[in-house]
């Protein structure tokens, strides 16, 4: 039989080097260096070339999990696809990390997203939100911002109406059961 185990390795080891790649692209774009300069290192034709290749890694590497949204339907996936797409505008963005004073902590935030759990995702963007309120953006990420929250908004009104509901349904089931144990137990 044929020994396949090292060939079994090579997607772990191809994933590790995705993220080393996506980890150092992104390094050298807060540091300044332009996309025509990440695509004659990279062995690229065009600076569009290397922004594709960095959007590529980021699919790659940090995958949106649906399955974590399933439980709680699609409006927590769109908050979810709304703060990986901010993630991304401020990742390509090189003077990002000097635009204000917490811009760092929001990008460190975002990175927890694509894999932070329904609550804790609520929590991240609340923080992402609140430390972008007031602060002067460039037009495509200020609309991703605006995609956020509106998302963020629809989401939690969809979780108030179902609660709502669930509270209602609660309030219907004890008054069946009352009602129930009045018909066997009558009061004298």
């Amino acid at each position: 039989m044929v020994d396949l185990s090292e060939l079994r390795t090579i997607r772990e080891r191809r994933a590790r080097l995705d993220a080393e790649e996506l980890e150092l692209i992104d390094r050298a774009r807060r540091a300044g260096a332009t996309w025509a300069e990440l695509a004659a290192v990279l062995g690229l034709t065009s600076r569009q070339a290397a922004e594709q290749r960095r959007l590529r890694l980021v699919a790659a590497v940090r995958p949106v999990r649906r399955e974590l949204d399933e439980a709680y339907g699609e409006k927590l996936a769109a908050v979810r696809a709304a703060a990986v797409e901010l993630h991304r505008r401020i990742g390509a963005d090189r003077r990002w990390d000097k635009r204000f004073v917490r811009a760092v902590l929001v990008r460190e935030t975002l990175e927890a997203a694509p894999e932070a759990p329904g609550g804790g995702l609520f929590a991240l963007v609340d923080a992402v939100l609140g430390d972008l309120a007031g602060v002067p953006l460039p037009t495509p990420t200020r609309q991703a911002v605006e995609r956020l929250r509106s998302a963020t908004e629809a989401a939690a009104a969809a979780a108030a109406e179902a609660a709502e509901a669930a509270e209602a349904a609660a309030a219907e089931a004890a008054a069946a059961e009352a009602a129930a144990s009045e018909a066997v137990w009558p009061k004298s």
